[in-house]
């Protein structure tokens, strides 16, 4: 059984699905870009395997909390914020394994002047595993980056 969620107004079981991602997906994009292991690496499976258009395959959680400690916790760490595009992330039940959550979202960088600009835009996809009443990214795929409009 397909079932899609979108941010439409829904009630009861699907709003609520749609409602917990939207949530978790706020939550870890407001750590991922900061300096803080633990909670970063507590949204993802051990296995994680990151897919990306620009950077390749990043394959396992350890991997992956490496690359965000080269690239947001040395000397001049990089400052990134990612914004979701309203109206176009969706969430589609997987029956027995938890959730997949796609959208299209903007990045913002910070010169060395201190100001932020709005530089980039990608599409993602997220699987979420629910297994141990818990939520984690098991995949990602972020694809289609370029230019923000």
């Amino acid at each position: 059984m397909l079932m899609c969620f979108t941010a439409s107004a829904q009630t009861g079981p699907k709003d609520d699905l749609f409602q917990k991602i939207k949530s978790l997906d706020s939550i870890m994009f407001a750590v991922v870009y900061k300096c803080n292991a633990q909670k970063v690496e507590s949204f993802f499976t051990e296995d994680l395997e990151f897919y990306h258009d620009k950077g390749g395959l990043t394959k396992s959680r350890a991997a992956f909390m490496q690359m965000q400690k080269n690239n947001f916790c040395g000397e001049r760490p990089f400052y990134l914020r990612r914004e979701p595009v309203p109206g176009t992330m969706k969430v589609f039940l997987m029956d027995k394994y938890g959730a997949v959550q796609t959208g299209e979202h903007v990045f913002y960088v910070k010169g060395e002047d201190g100001k932020e600009k709005l530089d980039g835009k990608a599409k993602y996809t997220h699987l979420w595993k629910y297994e141990q009443d818990q939520w984690k990214i098991a995949r990602v795929i972020s694809y289609d980056h370029g230019p923000a409009n």
